[in-house]
């Protein structure tokens, strides 16, 4: 999926995950709504970055 943010355009990765249309969850102002599933587990892996404030090293 493309985005475009301030101008910018980009696309994210993580707007790709499939996913299954389950069964009708409830409604909403007479609408029905479904729930969605994942069709897999997926774990966003965010990479320990070392970051230094004021001389302090830190890891995020």
């Amino acid at each position: 999926m493309k985005l475009h943010f301030h101008g910018q355009d980009y696309e994210d990765p993580y707007l790709e995950w499939k996913v299954t249309e389950g069964k009708v969850g409830g409604k909403y102002r007479g609408v029905p709504w479904k729930v969605y599933r994942m069709r897999e587990q997926h774990h966003i892996s965010t990479p320990h970055v070392e970051l230094v404030y004021r001389g302090v090293h830190y890891i995020k």
